[in-house]
């Protein structure tokens, strides 16, 4: 059986790579609302808080421009 070192390896040359983005249904959908905004607007997805059936579920927030 061979013998492996980690070291032998170029982790280093590997971490230049940035993480894949992990795109949800929710995510997408907020991605498509965003596009039809007008400039400014945003929209994120959030763990829903608020004291109904739906708590701890993803939910849409809509944010409005600061000006």
């Amino acid at each position: 059986m061979a013998d492996m070192r980690f070291d032998d390896f170029l982790l280093d040359e590997l971490s230049d790579f940035e993480a894949p983005v992990i795109s949800t249904p929710m995510q997408r959908a907020a991605g498509q609302l965003e596009r039809v905004l007008p400039p400014g607007w945003r929209v994120e997805v959030v763990e829903a808080t608020y004291p109904t059936v739906r708590k701890g579920q993803p939910a849409l927030r809509l944010l409005m421009p600061a000006d």
